[in-house]
């Protein structure tokens, strides 16, 4: 039997805007407690709650936490759940009257379990869901899943520098190391050379001096070094500070190339150039929300590469089954799922059944996920068809 859905069913969307500023209610997903929840004993309610706003025209969020309740009743009968129903949805219940539920708020998924109950918020949009099976129903959530749940965003500009720290999906503008200056210009002010960059000569009335910019090359290259020397000094700053968070730098192309040349910080990513001088913070955190993503994406591609290249084939395997197999038995160390790849049928005779406890067909692509985290495996999403014939489902083994 298929997971059921609510009437309105479908898979994370993109077309809500990421929520960083808004008024935080619970916690969001992250890896550690995607972890936690995936560790946890099953079977499980997976809940997908769409963002909220009060006064919406759409079905409001106690109704449908009153049918989605129904739904999960129904569907633990169906699927014959060897435990007793009523304890098991109690947290659900809980959770209904939550006034914080009611609120509105950005798009959010819940997970009840014999053992837990976790609600999180999601940085997407989703349509309105629940999943009834043997594992958290967590594929759909794994292509927008943020790798960390902090980063430091650095805009650079020539006029003005600034500094914020992304945490927990809030953006907020923070003050800059002491000793750094807040630009470029105060910078070159500070530090003038002994021969002044502005070579001067006679002008106007006899005995007037003034001041005339040849714009020589010298003066470039001058202007440049000093603009090493500014970045050196920024990158010097900020590294005694950020504690090993990723650091997002934005700015134009030519900025971008001088703070990579200089720096010694070894987690920096480089939003898309633009100058920064206009953009206000959550356009600036959206930019970097998509560079931080973007290398997520990138590392998946080499994992893939390394699945292609490596001469111990005996060490990769492919094939739904077989890698459900493998990671059931703890032997999967990276696992290549392509986006909303899905699979229906029965974990098999490796899966216990007293942890089970539920009938019918479920998700292996999704189960095989949960498996290889509860393992200590990584998972990563590619797009749709990047497997070719060894897809949708592959992975990179501890041992054969």
């Amino acid at each position: 039997m298929a997971p059921v859905q609510s009437k309105t069913s479908g898979q994370i969307t993109r077309k809500t805007r990421r929520q960083t500023t808004a008024p935080q209610q619970w916690d969001l997903l992250g890896p550690e407690s995607l972890k936690a929840v995936c560790t946890a004993p099953g079977p499980f309610i997976t809940l997908f709650l769409p963002a909220r706003h009060p006064g919406a025209a759409d079905l409001s969020s106690a109704e449908r936490m009153k049918t989605m309740l129904r739904d999960a009743e129904r569907e633990l009968e169906n699927r014959r759940f060897q435990g007793a129903i009523t304890q098991m949805l109690k947290p659900l219940q809980n959770f209904a009257s939550d006034p914080r539920l009611h609120a509105g708020g950005s798009a959010s998924v819940a997970f009840v379990s014999p053992g837990i109950f976790r609600h999180h918020r999601l940085l997407e949009g989703c349509a309105p869901r629940l999943v009834a099976a043997s594992h958290p129903h967590i594929a759909p959530l794994l292509a927008h899943l943020l790798p960390v749940h902090e980063f430091s965003i650095l805009a650079i500009a020539k006029k003005h520098v600034r500094l914020a720290r992304w945490y927990e999906g809030r953006c907020e503008e923070v003050p800059l190391p002491a000793g750094v200056p807040q630009s470029f210009e105060e910078f070159v002010a500070l530090n003038q050379p002994d021969h002044d960059l502005q070579n001067r000569s006679s002008a106007g009335p006899a005995g007037q001096v003034g001041a005339a910019r040849f714009g020589t090359g010298d003066e470039r290259d001058s202007l440049h070094e000093r603009l090493h020397q500014y970045l050196r000094r920024v990158n010097h700053g900020l590294s005694t500070t950020l504690n090993g968070a990723p650091l997002v730098l934005v700015g134009i192309a030519e900025e971008l190339a001088v703070y990579r040349a200089v720096s010694d910080y070894p987690r920096v990513l480089e939003a898309k150039p633009t100058s920064p001088e206009h953009l206000s913070w959550n356009d600036l955190a959206e930019r970097s929300l998509q560079a931080v993503m973007e290398n997520r994406r990138r590392e998946a591609t080499e994992v893939l590469g390394e699945f292609h290249r490596t001469t111990r084939r005996d060490h990769v395997t492919s094939g739904v089954r077989r890698v459900l197999d493998a990671a059931l038995q703890g032997r999967v160390h990276r696992l290549l799922i392509e986006q909303d790849a899905h699979e229906m049928g029965l974990l098999g005779p490796l899966f216990p059944v007293n942890e089970s406890r539920l009938e019918g067909e479920q998700d292996l692509i999704n189960a095989a996920a949960v498996e290889t985290i509860r393992a200590r495996g990584e998972v990563d999403v590619l797009d749709p068809g990047t497997l070719g014939e060894a897809g949708p489902i592959a992975a990179i083994l501890r041992y054969s």
